[in-house]
């Protein structure tokens, strides 16, 4: 990104900005967790999900209850959960460094009901309303007890939060649901704060220890081996929690899930699938759901600076409802799903495209030098995130144009037919031609998208350009096969003793693509965290 770029928008601050009333008309999303990421995880553990985890020589052995995989949402409360239920000698066992990185830390919002805060805002939205709502959208494709014990603890989620002094604020219904359900957080490092928290009730936490194996005897989870710098340390332990996050900054693995696609990571480097991994090769089965909390916020490209804090502002254009193309210059979604839904139904489609391009003329661009795009059209009430999201011009606008021009995504040209030359968008000039006519009958017979998004393209101005975007995501969900009580199944679907799974990594709890609920990835992360932890304390307990 150009250095003279200022930050203008990010889940940070935006959430920053809406911190002024307890309830906003329209409150930023947190759907999902995000951290500051480069282009790939350099050096990071790519062995494929499932291998064996060959075991090394131990330099330490060390004994503990329970030892959980994982510092990030999940593991965090999860930790809370067995402490609070009488479990002694908890382990937190993490590749993360301290207490702020992970995404857990970088969440602004998180998914709840029938808190205090919802009540005190007239929102009457259930328990059973959420739980309904969630399996209805996932077609049953989930386990619905898992689903609904979560959802049950969704409430005191928050409750968790204020005993251990994170603030959380009611965020607006950003993409028109019907109903309040996200709680932002005001707390810039509340990692520290579960630290201090879990450290008081007697939670050890190890960093820079990534779990490498898990430790089986006669079928039975005993523990797990991690590695801490030159040390291989056994954890010998009488149930293990793997929630370690997810897989997204594991690239050959997204590619080979997503058929080659390049999904540019938003989240943490941390998150290589070393849990999944290591519970397959431990007798785990995978579950067949797989899918992302997509970034919600603009588009991407890895060519340019990725950064969730200070992004170029023209990475918005993604998510303005226009004309797009796949790179043969062919339109292949509703565009408005994009503007309107981009976490989940809008953000599941660019998956489908290794790269997508945003058309727009010169005046139509420049335009957005003085007033928001949203304004220019007319701020339809259908695009209710631009309100808050795409409400003013682009910042800093030659600067950062310039950068995407030298960045290599941006593409600026004469005509249609000389950009189409430019770019490889071989069809453009047909798709404009048709998309244009559609525009003028104020009606999409391909994807019937919204009047309202039917803007021209060719419109007599000198110069045309195409913004070129890499699908972009926060996280991943998917994996291991778990029951209700977050048991791995193996392959005959019985429970392994001893091992559970939680978080993202719960491949049982998640539906593709992302439940049309704000902040669903982390709520049922902490949520399902703390089942684990239940039922690991009752295991124990009838060993």
């Amino acid at each position: 990104m150009n250095s003279n770029s200022q930050p203008t928008l990010s889940r940070r601050n935006f959430l920053a900005g809406a911190a002024a009333g307890l309830v906003g008309l329209a409150g930023a999303a947190g759907l999902a967790g995000c951290a500051p990421s480069a282009k790939s995880a350099e050096g990071a553990d790519l062995a494929a999900t499932g291998a064996e985890s060959a075991l090394k020589e131990p330099t330490e052995t060390r004994e503990a209850d329970i030892v959980i995989v994982g510092s990030g949402a999940a593991g965090c409360f999860a930790a809370y959960e067995a402490a609070k239920s009488g479990a002694g000698n908890i382990l937190i066992v993490t590749k993360s460094g301290n207490a702020t990185d992970s995404n857990f830390n970088e969440i602004t919002g998180t998914a709840s009901v029938e808190t205090a805060a919802l009540k005190e805002a007239g929102e009457t939205f259930t328990v059973e309303d959420m739980y309904q709502r969630m399996i209805n959208y996932a077609h049953w494709t989930v386990n619905a007890r898992l689903l609904h014990e979560c959802v049950k603890l969704l409430p005191s989620n928050i409750d968790i939060y204020d005993e251990m002094g994170v603030e959380t604020m009611v965020l607006g219904d950003r993409y028109n649901f019907g109903f309040l359900n996200v709680h932002g957080f005001t707390e810039k490092n509340k990692g520290v704060n579960f630290e201090e928290g879990l450290t008081a009730l007697g939670v050890e936490i190890l960093y820079d220890a990534p779990a490498t194996a898990i430790l089986m005897e006669d079928g039975v989870a005993t523990g797990v081996q991690c590695e801490s710098g030159k040390d291989v340390i056994n954890v010998n332990a009488k149930a293990v929690l793997v929630c370690t996050g997810g897989y997204l900054a594991n690239e050959e693995k997204v590619a080979a899930e997503y058929g080659g696609c390049k999904v540019v990571n938003m989240g943490s480097l941390n998150n290589t699938g070393d849990g999944e991994r290591i519970v397959l090769a431990a007798g785990g089965m995978a579950e067949r759901i797989r899918g992302m909390g997509m970034n919600d916020i603009y588009g991407m490209n890895e060519k340019s600076t990725i950064s969730v804090f200070d992004a170029n502002p023209f990475m918005q254009l993604a998510f303005y409802g226009g004309l797009l193309t796949d790179p043969s210059g062919r339109r292949f979604m509703n565009e408005y799903m994009l503007a309107q839904e981009p976490m989940n139904g809008g953000g599941e489609a660019t998956l489908h495209e290794k790269r997508y391009y945003a058309i727009f003329s010169e005046d139509t661009v420049n335009a957005m030098k003085n007033s928001p795009y949203y304004q220019n059209i007319g701020a339809p009430a259908v695009w209710t995130s631009a309100a808050t999201m795409f409400n003013a011009p682009l910042a800093d606008f030659d600067a950062n144009l310039a950068s995407a021009q030298e960045e290599g995504w941006c593409f600026k040209a004469p005509s249609i037919a000389e950009l189409a030359e430019m770019t490889g968008l071989k069809a453009l000039p047909d798709t404009v031609a048709e998309y244009d006519s559609y525009v003028a009958a104020g009606a999409d017979p391909d994807f019937f998208k919204d009047p309202a998004f039917l803007q021209p393209i060719e419109d007599d101005s000198t110069a045309y350009y195409a913004f070129e975007y890499n699908p972009s995501a926060f996280n991943t969900f998917g994996g291991p096969r778990t029951d209700e009580q977050c048991r791995a199944l193996d392959a005959n679907s019985d429970p392994i003793p001893g091992l559970y799974v939680a978080g993202v990594e719960n491949g049982s709890l998640f539906c593709s693509p992302y439940y049309a609920v704000g902040g669903s990835c982390s709520g049922l992360s902490q949520a399902s965290g703390r089942v684990a932890a239940k039922m690991m304390v009752e295991y124990i307990a009838n060993a």
